[in-house]
């Protein structure tokens, strides 16, 4: 008797579990979460450009030279089509040599996101990684440091991330997560927890960027990017960040400013990282960190800073590249290459 109770209660149990297991799968389905892998949203919600190679067998000891570009919206394929521009000067001095061009560099994404990309494509390797990033970072700035986190969870996109990676048995089952995610809410309710904007800066907090808090998170991503490159056997090429900061101009983030620049179809307001001169001390820190690690790991440094020119023709805003200066963008990091033999 006790024994068909048992058995009773537990086929009972384990269909209470299959129902409330399918129910919640199908609400979770209408936030973008797949039914049957819910820990691809990582992919479909956030790092969309993931997708299209993730699954792709990408090798360096093939006949093909394998680059992957991880950065901002500097790099990325709308903004300057580095890959593009890299694929024809590189096919022209070496036609006899096969290249594939893998650029998962996306808008506002900082050293953070840049790492998670990196580490997600854990099957794949790459002849040549290349980094270059400085500037989104100081969004994260632009809050009170008792707010800040040095994970970047006072950022809701990272909080998100973050919560997502820590149950890693959510495709098994989606109900721990769930819980998490209604603990965290009812959380954040309680303490109030001030979140601030991955795309943009709230004006009350923009004088708080004057605090460049993220060099330690910054560093930390960097490191962790160089140690997964070791790791895998990539070689990696990290560039200090150019940018044009017009002189004896005080940039105001308005149209007026683009009389400055090159005059290019699309620009970006200093503004949308932060108070001009903040934005500039936050870039001129993280290239420190960047120049330090660098040295004490003995990654492949391109100075892209030094390369680029002070000059307004070769920049569409503070940092984004007119047709000229991605024209000669692309051409500094060929010849770096060639210069530290990569490509024999």
């Amino acid at each position: 008797m006790r024994l068909r109770l048992l058995i009773f209660s537990s086929i009972f149990f384990l269909i209470l579990f299959l129902l409330t297991e399918i129910l919640l799968r199908l609400s979770v389905v209408f936030l973008g979460y797949p039914f049957l892998k819910p820990s691809d949203n990582i992919y479909k919600s956030y790092y969309t450009n993931l997708e299209p190679i993730r699954k792709k067998v990408i090798k360096s000891d093939d006949a093909v030279f394998d680059i992957l570009i991880l950065g901002g919206s500097v790099v990325s394929t709308p903004w300057s089509n580095l890959e593009g521009r890299l694929d024809t000067i590189l096919k022209k001095e070496y036609g006899d040599k096969k290249f594939a061009f893998y650029n998962i560099a996306g808008a506002g994404h900082t050293s953070l996101d840049n790492y998670l990309k990196y580490k997600l494509l854990e099957k794949q390797r790459f002849d040549l990684v290349v980094y270059y990033e400085a500037i989104n970072e100081n969004r994260a700035n632009n809050i009170p440091a008792k707010d800040f986190r040095n994970d970047y969870s006072h950022i809701k996109w990272y909080s998100d991330i973050h919560l997502l990676q820590a149950h890693p048995e959510i495709n098994f089952t989606v109900i721990p997560y769930l819980v998490g995610r209604t603990i965290q809410y009812i959380s954040d309710k309680l303490t109030h927890k001030v979140y601030i904007s991955q795309e943009k800066v709230d004006p009350q907090y923009a004088a708080y960027g004057s605090d460049i808090k993220t060099a330690a998170s910054y560093e930390k991503n960097l490191a962790d990017l160089i140690e997964t490159a070791k790791l895998r056997g990539d070689k990696l090429i990290m560039m200090s960040y150019a940018t044009y900061f017009p002189p004896n101009v005080k940039l105001t983030g308005e149209q007026i400013d683009m009389k400055h620049f090159a005059g290019c179809m699309y620009a970006s307001p200093v503004t949308i990282w932060g108070k001009p001169d903040n934005v500039k001390k936050g870039i001129e820190t993280h290239n420190q960190v960047l120049r330090k690690l660098v040295q004490n790991n003995k990654v492949l440094f391109l100075d892209m800073e030094a390369a680029m020119p002070k000059d307004s023709t070769l920049f569409c805003d503070v940092c984004h590249l007119s047709e000229p200066g991605a024209q000669r963008f692309a051409h500094e990091i060929e010849r770096f290459m060639v210069r530290q033999k990569l490509l024999k």
